[in-house]
C-alpha cells in the first residue's frame, strides 16, 4: 500500500471509531426511577408461583405451615402442596383447586370435595390473596415512601422494613385466611392473627429486564411474651404456567368421605 492511501485511511478509521463511540454512548438507557419500578412491580400476572408460610417458636417448641402453590390457567387453577413441620417430625399433602372445588390426595387416590366446608375458605379468597395482594397491586403511600431503591444492570431492587400494623396486616389476612387445609386450622390462624403484636413487615422486589422476577413478604409479630411468629408470602416463575389445568385423572376424583366426629 502507498504513502498516499495510508494518509487516506488514518482520518477514516479515527472517524469511524468515533461514530461507533457516540453510538454506545446514545445506546446507553437511562436508569429506571423508583417510581417507574414501583410501576412495573405492581402490573397484574396471570400465572406463577408463591409460597405461603406461618413460623411459630419459642424456646419449647417450633412449628412451621407452608403451601407452595401453583397456579395460572384461563380459570384461576391452583396447585399446592402443603407441608407441616414440628419437633424434627413433617407431614405433607397435595391439592389441586378449581372453583369451589378441591381435590385432595390420599394413599394414591384423588378425593375431591367443596373447598369452604372442608377449609373454611373460599374460591374467591384465594384467587383474592394470590393475584390481588395489596402489596403488590396497591401499595400504601406510607409503604412507597419506604422503599429504597438500588440496581445492577437491568437488575432492579425495591427494599422497605416498616413497622406498621395495618400495612403489616395486608400480608398477613391472604395468608391467614387462606392457608388453612381444614376449619380447625383456620380457627388457629385466625385468633393467631388477632392477637399478634409489635408486627415489622419486611418487603423486597426485584424488576429485571423491566418485568417483575420474584417478590418476598416477610412479617414478624409476637404472640404473648414468649412465642414469636413470621408470616411469609415469596412470588416467582411468573408466567410459567398460562395453561395450567387440573389434570383428567385428578378431574375423577371420588367424593372425600364424610364422617360425623
Amino acid at each position: 500500500m502507498n504513502k498516499k492511501k495510508i494518509v487516506w485511511l488514518i482520518p477514516l478509521l479515527a472517524l469511524s471509531l468515533t461514530a461507533c463511540s457516540q453510538k454506545q454512548k446514545q445506546a446507553a438507557p437511562k436508569p429506571l426511577t423508583k417510581a417507574q419500578v414501583i410501576k412495573i412491580a405492581s402490573k397484574s400476572f396471570k400465572s406463577g408461583q408463591v409460597i405461603q408460610s406461618v413460623k411459630l417458636a419459642s424456646d419449647e417448641t417450633n412449628q412451621v405451615v407452608t403451601a407452595n402453590t401453583v397456579f395460572g390457567g384461563q380459570q384461576a387453577t391452583f396447585h399446592i402442596n402443603n407441608q407441616i413441620t414440628s419437633k424434627g417430625k413433617s407431614s405433607r399433602s397435595e391439592e389441586w383447586i378449581s372453583s369451589n372445588h378441591v381435590y385432595i390426595n390420599g394413599s394414591s387416590s384423588w378425593y375431591k370435595a367443596n373447598l369452604e366446608n372442608l377449609s373454611g375458605h373460599t374460591y374467591a379468597d384465594l384467587v383474592s390473596a394470590v393475584y390481588n395482594n395489596p402489596v403488590l397491586t396497591n401499595p400504601a403511600p406510607k409503604l412507597l415512601n419506604s422503599y429504597k431503591l438500588s440496581h445492577k444492570k437491568s437488575t432492579y431492587t425495591l427494599k422497605a422494613t416498616i413497622s406498621d400494623k395495618q400495612i403489616a396486616d395486608q400480608v398477613v389476612a391472604p395468608i391467614a385466611q387462606t392457608l388453612a387445609q381444614a376449619q380447625n386450622q383456620a380457627q388457629v390462624l385466625k385468633r393467631i392473627r388477632k392477637y399478634s403484636t409489635k408486627q415489622k413487615l419486611q418487603v423486597e422486589l426485584v424488576v429485571k429486564d423491566k418485568k417483575l422476577a420474584y417478590a418476598n413478604m416477610f412479617v414478624t409479630a409476637k404472640l404473648g411474651k414468649k412465642m414469636n411468629i413470621r408470616w411469609g408470602q415469596s412470588y416467582g416463575n411468573f408466567g410459567s404456567h398460562d395453561f395450567l389445568k387440573v389434570p383428567t385423572n385428578v378431574l375423577a376424583a371420588k367424593d372425600l368421605p364424610t364422617s360425623k366426629k
